[in-house]
């Protein structure tokens, strides 16, 4: 039997059963419950209103301004499989400029991984390694080698805006760690690797959130898998992971960005080259936002209707709410870059 869903009035104070959804005016100022001593409940408020739930320390958004006692079990997608038609070489390369940075090469794409995990270069890829030389880079982001006409560069253009964000609360202040090394991000010290058929970035913030982060193509999709491990010694509370990409194309920075529907973001470049964005996943909300300076709060990155279109120099950013991590657990997260759209 599915329970009604309740819907908060300010002053009230409903009976929340397990299962149970309930729906506010607004969206909460905070899912912490603030103990009230007075009521002996737990005070939930958007902006000056209130209502009272008893025993329910934490609510969980599920969609819009609906929440849940229950956090949402979300089961994750197997580790990814190569492609029997998708062949892929990976290796590291040291250069000044760069550092230990990476490469993934298949029979569509060059992907080039900087030393803090972001796509894009610092230093030259090795000879042998398809880039976007015709144009000016021996370095590499994301770039399609076997489109017909060429494709130039999807990070390299503009001002390289590729990286992510790892935030949360502690003491009533945000702390948050970027890695968006090309735009000047460089927080969350670690170091890449090459396995057989993936690119890998291993680091740890400065207040000991570990992060392990595997790059890896099937077909035309990159897929970005993420682990996120609590070694601070508290639970991390609201925890965010982040992911924030600027597409261009050669000759015009003004990208049409969509959003096609919820946790995922069409990007139309110059020459009608098509990249999707995104994830399955019910915690993520994908926003846009203006690429330079780079947008680096993932709080303040809100999900917008389905049909949202902007042109310009906007960066997609595909945010996910893992809520509290308890001491010494850990939480994973998949994005997708499809490339299906591009002629090869």
């Amino acid at each position: 039997m599915t329970l009604p869903v309740i819907i908060a009035k300010h002053g009230q104070m409903p009976t929340l059963q397990p299962g149970q959804l309930i729906k506010f005016p607004a969206a909460l100022n905070t899912t912490e419950g603030s103990w009230r001593a007075d009521k002996r409940r737990y005070a939930y408020k958007w902006g000056s209103r209130v209502c009272f739930l008893a025993g329910i320390e934490r609510l969980y958004l599920v969609e819009g301004t609906t929440y849940s006692a229950t956090a949402p079990v979300v089961v994750q997608p197997p580790a990814p499989e190569p492609s029997p038609a998708t062949k892929v070489r990976t290796g590291t390369f040291t250069t000044d400029a760069g550092g230990l940075e990476a490469f993934l090469l298949t029979d569509f794409y060059a992907l080039g991984v900087g030393s803090r995990g972001s796509f894009g270069t610092a230093g030259r890829l090795p000879a042998d390694i398809p880039t976007d030389a015709d144009r000016g880079f021996l370095r590499a982001g994301i770039f399609c080698h076997a489109t017909v006409p060429l494709m130039g560069d999807a990070v390299l253009y503009g001002r390289s805006v590729e990286g992510f964000v790892i935030a949360h609360r502690a003491g009533g202040k945000q702390v948050q760690s970027a890695s968006a090394l090309l735009t000047g991000y460089y927080q969350i010290p670690g170091a890449v690797s090459a396995e057989p058929d993936a690119v890998r970035f291993i680091g740890t913030t400065s207040d000991k959130i570990g992060v392990d982060q595997r790059i890896s193509v099937d077909g035309k999709l990159i897929l970005i898998d993420v682990e996120l491990t609590n070694r601070t010694g508290a639970d991390l509370v609201d925890l965010r992971y982040m992911r924030l990409i600027d597409f261009d194309q050669p000759g015009a920075f003004e990208t049409v960005n969509e959003i096609v529907e919820r946790g995922r973001a069409r990007a139309t470049m110059a020459g009608n080259r098509v990249l999707l964005v995104g994830s399955d996943d019910p915690r993520a909300t994908v926003g846009l936002a203006i690429a330079v300076p780079p947008t680096l709060d993932p709080y303040a990155i809100k999900a917008l209707p389905v049909g949202t279109k902007r042109k310009g120099d906007d960066s997609i950013h595909v945010c996910f709410d893992i809520g509290t991590l308890a001491i010494g657990a850990s939480a994973t997260l998949r994005i997708v870059i499809d490339g299906s759209a591009i002629a090869s």
